[in-house]
C-alpha cells in the first residue's frame, strides 16, 4: 500500500462497472483467429451487488476466474470460482436504507449505493493488484470510520490518516453512525471474507459479525 490509495479512491467515483453483466455466468466473445495461443488463467476478486428482494440489496465478494485461448471456441470465459476459495456467497454489506443527497437525480437509494460501493471496492482491489481474497483482506487494514461533511464514513488512508471527499467508500446511515466502531469491526471482517479468518476471530458477538445493514 502507498499513498496513490487515496487517489485510486477517488478515481472509482468517475469509473463505473456494470457488475450484473460481469459476473452473470459464463461471457464469451467471438473468435478472433485460429492461431492457437497458450491458455492464460486469472482469477480475481470483485464485489458483486446483488438482489436479495424485498426493495434490498447485497454486496458479496467473489472470485471470478477468467480463462483466455485464441485456439478455442469461445476466445474469452469468465467463471465464478468463489467456493474455492472458502467465499459462501452471503453479502458483508446488505443496503435496506435511503439517504438524501444533492444528486440531481434525488435521493441516494439502496440500489444506487449498493452498485457504487461495490463498484469502488472492486475497482480498489484492481488499482492495487489484489487478487486474492488473502490480498484483498488488507484493505480492511487501512479503513477507517470518521467524519465528511458532517457524515461518519468509512474510509480508506494510509498515510496521514485523515478523511475526505476523495478517499470515502460508504457513508453510514444514522444508526450505524452512532456505532462507528463496531461497524468498522463488521467492515474489516467481511473484506477479509468469512468470520472464522477475520478480524477477532469467532468469538464475537452475533450483532458484530457481517453483514453490516445500511
Amino acid at each position: 500500500m502507498n499513498n496513490n490509495l487515496v487517489k485510486a479512491i477517488a478515481a472509482t467515483a468517475l469509473f463505473s462497472i456494470s457488475l450484473p453483466g460481469f459476473i452473470s455466468g459464463v461471457e464469451a466473445y467471438p473468435l478472433e483467429n485460429e492461431r492457437a495461443t497458450t491458455t492464460e488463467i486469472q482469477d480475481k476478486v470483485v464485489f458483486a451487488c446483488e438482489y436479495l428482494g424485498n426493495e434490498t440489496y447485497g454486496t458479496v465478494k467473489k472470485v471470478m476466474r477468467e480463462t483466455s485461448n485464441r485456439g478455442r471456441f469461445p476466445v474469452y470465459t469468465i467463471e465464478d470460482v468463489s467456493n474455492e476459495y472458502g467465499l459462501d456467497g452471503q453479502p458483508m454489506i446488505v443496503w435496506t436504507t435511503t439517504l438524501s443527497s444533492d444528486h440531481p437525480d434525488g435521493a441516494y437509494i439502496p440500489e444506487s449505493r449498493c452498485y457504487s460501493v461495490s463498484a469502488r471496492l472492486t475497482n480498489l482491489a484492481r488499482a492495487f493488484n489484489l487478487t486474492t481474497p488473502e490480498q484483498v483482506a488488507k484493505l480492511g487494514q487501512v479503513s477507517f470510520v470518521g467524519t465528511v461533511n458532517q457524515e461518519e464514513v468509512v474510509f480508506a488512508s494510509y498515510e496521514p490518516i485523515n478523511a475526505s471527499s476523495e478517499n470515502v467508500i460508504f457513508t453510514l446511515k444514522p444508526e450505524n453512525a452512532m456505532d462507528a466502531s463496531n461497524t468498522l469491526t463488521q467492515f474489516r471482517i467481511g473484506i477479509s471474507g468469512t468470520p472464522t479468518t477475520g478480524i477477532g476471530g469467532p468469538n464475537l458477538l452475533i450483532e458484530q459479525l457481517p453483514p453490516i445493514v445500511e
